[in-house]
């Protein structure tokens, strides 16, 4: 693969003074910057003299504004597959409003400023050379903030060349120009070619050479497709990606800081099916006629059943009249009757939950919500421990004063 090697050799253009090379690259830097709203394909190609064939991924990039650029300019959201394998591998990276996700193929990473600030964040807390999460993630140096970024840091940096072609012309047909080259002690650790539409400065193509003519050389190709400048996402945000990604939320999400959120918030909507094969249905705000427990189990759990003769006792013994609903996330509906038996009265049984699970963000089960009568979350219990009864008690008499 020769990709685009030395593709500016072949460039035929007049001569630019080097005196202007800033110029121009400022201006390229300036027009990256405020392209937060875009939607592109493309295909990253890496070549190693050590493997027998490229390495290729397919990629759809997507930026939309933010309103609160201090740790990352724009909201993004980066889809990627390796393509060529007979098991695919594929996966994601996502960040909006201090919250970040990533995912390749095994389980869910993810980051969340207001509960720890350092992954954004860590040279604040004295790790020098470290970049936050949100910025390390796999290709979310191809966004065109990154590559206005990391052409500011090359202008900066007195180890780095620049040279500038505003107006060439490359396999027939004009575009804007810029190539790099970065030396250290005398030896050239990276060479980089940017090739521009000339009108509109979106990148159509991006060469890297790093460690050239070295055993660790690695050669990276990346091939823009067209832009749209109205991306297919309206926002990028937590509901987003569980829409796009249900399986990887549903089976490797391991955080419940999701759950853990809906403290003091109203109780989503749901709708989920009986054993009677009716179904539980509610919409958000939908008040509750008593304080109502809502615990999501797994029935297969060694637990599930003292758990479930827990809650029961808790509701029995409460301050206050009490609802409890049960919802088990299998679809198993004679396991169900074994762990739980005959509904009791201000009780539902639901199964199939594991919808609700995922879009609730209960990650570790079983996970018990107290509702007061008007829905909003008062409390949340995550994990089994022998004294679930007498905790749940308390939580519901302080709701009940």
């Amino acid at each position: 693969m020769k990709g685009i090697r030395n593709l500016l050799l072949l460039i035929i253009a007049a001569s630019v003074p080097p005196g202007s090379y800033a110029r121009g690259v400022a201006s390229v830097i300036d027009s990256l910057k405020g392209m937060t709203m875009v939607e592109v394909p493309a295909k990253f190609t890496v070549a190693m003299p050590q493997l027998p064939e490229d390495i290729i991924y397919s990629i759809t990039l997507t930026s939309l504004p933010t309103q609160d650029p201090v740790l990352f300019p724009c909201s993004y959201l980066i889809d990627w597959k390796m393509d060529g394998r007979e098991t695919p591998i594929a996966g994601f990276s996502a960040y909006f409003n201090g919250n970040h996700f990533r995912f390749s193929g095994e389980k869910i990473q993810e980051y969340h400023a207001s509960a720890d600030s350092v992954p954004f964040n860590p040279a604040r807390f004295g790790a020098t050379n470290a970049i936050g999460v949100q910025q390390s993630a796999q290709f979310v140096n191809l966004l065109p903030v990154s590559i206005a970024d990391n052409l500011s840091k090359m202008l900066a940096d007195s180890t780095c060349r620049i040279e500038f072609r505003p107006d060439t012309i490359v396999g027939g047909q004009h575009v804007t120009a810029i190539k790099t080259v970065s030396t250290i002690n005398s030896v050239i650790a990276s060479e980089s070619e940017y090739i521009l539409d000339p009108t509109t400065l979106f990148p159509r193509k991006i060469h890297f050479e790093n460690s050239p003519g070295a055993i660790s050389e690695q050669t990276v190709d990346v091939e823009f497709g067209e832009p749209k400048s109205v991306p297919s996402l309206n926002s990028i945000d937590e509901h987003t990606l569980i829409s796009l990604y249900p399986e990887p939320f549903t089976r490797m999400r391991r955080s419940s800081f999701a759950l853990e959120n809906l403290k003091n918030q109203p109780l989503p909507g749901f709708s989920v099916p009986t054993p009677t094969r009716e179904r539980y249905s509610r919409r958000t705000g939908d008040p509750f006629p008593a304080t109502t427990i809502l615990a999501i189990i797994d029935p297969d759990a060694s637990f599930a059943q003292k758990i479930v003769s827990e809650l029961r006792d808790a509701v029995t013994n409460s301050p206050a009249p009490v609802n409890l609903i049960l919802a088990f996330t299998s679809n198993n509906a004679n396991l169900i009757e074994e762990v739980a038996g005959t509904p009791a009265p201000g009780e539902a049984i639901l199964h199939s939950a594991r919808t609700l699970a995922r879009d609730l963000g209960a990650a570790q089960l079983p996970a018990v919500l107290i509702m007061d009568k008007s829905a909003k979350v008062q409390d949340i219990i995550v994990g089994y421990n022998n004294g679930i009864a007498s905790n749940v008690i308390q939580k519901i008499a302080l709701i009940a004063d």
